[in-house]
C-alpha cells in the first residue's frame, strides 16, 4: 500500500469518527479532500496541520496512524522507534542549528 493511500484511508477514518463532513473543513475545498481521500493527491506540511487541527489532533497523531497502516507497525511500536532515534540524535550531541529547540524532558 503507498503512503498516499494509507494517509486516505485514515483520513476517512478519522473524519467518521468524529462525525465530520468535507464542507466542515471550510478553509480546505471538498475537491482537494476528495482527492486526499482518494488517495490522489499529496498534501503540505501546513495543509496536514490545518486537518490536524480540524481533526482536533496533533499532526504527529495523524502520521503515526498513517505510517502504523502503512508499515503494519502499530502505533507504539512508531512512538517507541522516535524515542529511541531523538534519544540517539541526543546522545550524539543533538542535531546542529536545532539546539535552541531542544528542553529538558
Amino acid at each position: 500500500m503507498s503512503l498516499k493511500s494509507s494517509f486516505a484511508i485514515v483520513l476517512r477514518a478519522l473524519r467518521s469518527k468524529r462525525n465530520i463532513t468535507q464542507r466542515d473543513f471550510g478553509d480546505t475545498s471538498r475537491t482537494f479532500l476528495s482527492k486526499l481521500e482518494g488517495g490522489k493527491s499529496s498534501l503540505t506540511l501546513d495543509k496536514l496541520d490545518q486537518l490536524s487541527q480540524r481533526l482536533e489532533l496533533s499532526p504527529l497523531t495523524v502520521l503515526t496512524l498513517t505510517l502504523s497502516l502503512d508499515t503494519g507497525k502499530s502505533s507504539a511500536e512508531l512512538i517507541e522507534q522516535l524515542r529511541l532515534e531523538i534519544e540517539n540524535l541526543d546522545g550524539d550531541g543533538g542535531v546542529p542549528g536545532l539546539e535552541e529547540l531542544r528542553r529538558p524532558s
